[in-house]
């Protein structure tokens, strides 16, 4: 009771009192109980007084009327282990109306409460907690102590912080006198540089000088010699028209040919071409070597004393004939190996035709009397003298005896026709493309250019690309398809009745030209037993399957006799004594070739029309 009313009147007290201070706060423990310990500079003035704790925030609040702190206002590191307090905030507050210093402390789990007893002991105001176990400490020599420390990082760190600073400034030193160092050397070295690239000029200029002199000395030189080169050149002409009109003057006609060479003749259509050589001396197959690394083939016979050139224009397999030390060479397309034969003392060579398409033959023949040329699918045509075939073919052309005789072929256009029901032409060269045009089996369309796997095709006044699965020339149609395009003729009235076709025509003139001798080797013609090493022998074959739904069409054949063994067969592998030539949805057409002769031969699956089976 004592205590309570001594308390009140130390609250009365302290309310009517002036400003009081506070030195210090301790915390203390004995064997009994630990408190804390707010030591005022004077029992006298002491405040008003509130404590408050907040269960969330784990913090209990003191509050004192009126008071100022010595330490200073801000917050005060004490243990953040320990079960009492663990940190402290000072400040100034209202607090109902009053100005109070406010001790807001962090706590642990042994202060949990804001009913601890409170009591006086002179001028130290006492809170009394319970509980007997804690570590005692002063918050004044806390606040000294780090503050020693403080200051002697501080210290530490300004020392560091100079002795960075001279370093630095030593460095800076250092690099300074360095790049002067090297600015020198670099200004001296371009000094030197530049002395070296005018010494370098100068001797340029002179050498330029000098090759100048010594190019318009060469010039001068070149001159003279073309000028005399060229008086040489003029006599020597002259001297030929004046041979050549002897000539003309002796005899009825000029060679067009090479000396030793009795006939240059050409033979294109019906995809294949054959060139033929007959020479004065004549030609044996064992003196006939090639084509080497550089697509030529020399014959071994005797040529003239100069080396004329017969040039071939573009289209033909043979380019160019010329003789060298070894016999006449004839300069063939890079990578083409022709078949070669010698019969009756002529060299003949025979490819697939590749540069002139056309349903039809192109022939010319190179003689002495003459050029003779005929197209099959015009009138006959008169022999020509070499200046009139020149004059048709190259305007530009001269004709120089024992020098350069040059002409050219001109291609034509070959007529592609639509083998499938239904086929759409597209814009561009892929299915994706705008599809401008339907066309049906049987229609004609002029072949422009082959673009991978399309056809560049005019169709009436439209141009455009077709899938070239779909289309084929008129000689390469298996017999099926050649009896179904007749029939749609007809329907369409473009094969009047009783009317010849003009491809057959062709056929059965080409058949009637072909004659060979079997060499002592087989019969084309007649049926060999057993497959060879050559290849496969289609003869003995057939065609059971094709491949369509695929970038490269495959045809499918067995054995007649052992349909267990199979062959697999795409476009361009070889057969014996030939090539597969195209495969299209419902046939194969095949290539043979012997002796210089050329025939195909069509296997088709059993369908009535051609169309898929």
């Amino acid at each position: 009771m004592m205590k309570k009313v001594f308390v009140l009147l130390f609250l009365a007290f302290a309310a009517s009192s002036l400003a009081a201070q506070i030195k210090d706060v301790r915390f203390v423990c004995d064997a009994k109980k630990c408190g804390l310990e707010y030591q005022f500079a004077s029992e006298e003035d002491l405040p008003t007084f509130f404590q408050k704790y907040d269960a969330a925030s784990k913090k209990l609040t003191v509050g004192f009327s009126n008071t100022e702190f010595a330490l200073g206002e801000g917050s005060y590191d004490i243990d953040a282990a320990s079960e009492w307090v663990k940190s402290m905030r000072v400040f100034k507050d209202k607090y109902r109306g009053m100005d109070f210093l406010k001790i807001e402390m962090s706590v642990g789990p042994s202060l949990a409460s804001d009913k601890n007893e409170i009591s006086l002991d002179g001028s130290k105001f006492l809170l009394n907690l319970k509980g007997n176990q804690g570590k005692a400490w002063t918050l004044s020599k806390i606040f000294a102590q780090k503050k020693k420390e403080a200051d002697k990082r501080a210290l530490e760190e300004k020392k560091a912080a100079e002795k960075a600073a001279l370093e630095e400034k030593k460095r800076l030193a250092e690099e300074k006198k360095a790049a002067e160092k090297q600015a020198l050397e670099d200004k001296k070295a371009a000094a030197k540089a530049a002395a070296e690239e005018k010494k370098r000029l100068a001797e340029e200029k002179k050498a330029a000088e000098k090759a100048a002199l010594e190019e318009k000395k060469r010039l001068a030189e070149e001159e003279k010699a073309a000028k005399k080169a060229a008086a040489e050149e003029a006599k020597r002409l002259a001297d030929e028209q004046k041979n050549l009109d002897k000539v003309a003057k002796d005899s009825s006609a000029i060679s067009a040919l090479l000396p030793g060479v009795k006939e240059f003749t050409v033979l294109m259509g019906s995809g294949m071409e054959q060139f033929r050589l007959v020479t004065d001396d004549a030609i044996d197959i064992k003196y006939v070597s090639g084509p080497d690394k550089a697509s030529i083939i020399t014959v071994g016979v005797a040529g003239p004393q100069k080396s004329p050139i017969f040039k071939i224009g573009a289209g033909s397999l043979v380019k160019s004939a010329t003789w060298g030390a070894n016999g006449l060479k004839l300069q063939l397309p890079v990578g083409l190996r022709p078949v070669v034969l010698v019969q009756d003392g002529a060299l003949v060579l025979q490819t697939s035709e590749n540069a002139i398409k056309k349903d039809g033959f192109i022939f010319w023949s190179a003689k002495p009397e003459g050029i003779f040329v005929r197209d099959w699918m015009k009138a006959a045509e008169a022999s020509q003298n070499f200046d009139t075939f020149v004059n048709k073919f190259e305007k530009d052309s001269k004709k120089i005896v024992s020098g350069a005789q040059v002409f050219h072929l001109k291609p034509v256009v070959r007529e592609l026709i639509v083998v499938e029901d239904e086929i759409d032409m597209y814009a561009g060269p892929n299915d994706n493309s705008q599809i401008i045009n339907r066309l049906s089996f049987g229609d004609r369309l002029v072949n422009l250019d082959l673009v991978g796997l399309y056809y560049k095709v005019q169709s009436g006044a439209r141009v455009g690309f077709v899938n070239r699965r779909s289309v084929s020339y008129k000689d390469e149609l298996s017999a099926v398809q050649q009896e179904r395009l007749k029939q749609v003729d007809k329907e369409r009235g473009e094969l009047a009745e009783g009317s010849i076709n003009i491809a057959s025509q062709l056929d059965g003139m080409y058949e009637d030209r072909v004659t060979y001798s079997s060499f002592g080797r087989r019969d084309p013609f007649v049926e060999v037993k057993g497959l060879v090493e050559e290849g496969i022998n289609i003869d003995q074959v057939e065609l059971v399957g094709i491949i369509w739904e695929s970038d490269v069409p495959m045809a499918i054949l067995v054995e007649s006799k052992n349909p267990s063994i199979s062959y697999t067969l795409k476009e361009g592998d070889k057969i014996l004594n030939g090539k597969v030539l195209k495969i299209t949805e419902t046939d194969v057409l095949f290539l043979i070739q012997e002796f210089g002769v050329s025939r195909r031969y069509s296997m088709g699956l059993p369908d009535k029309y051609g169309g898929k089976k």
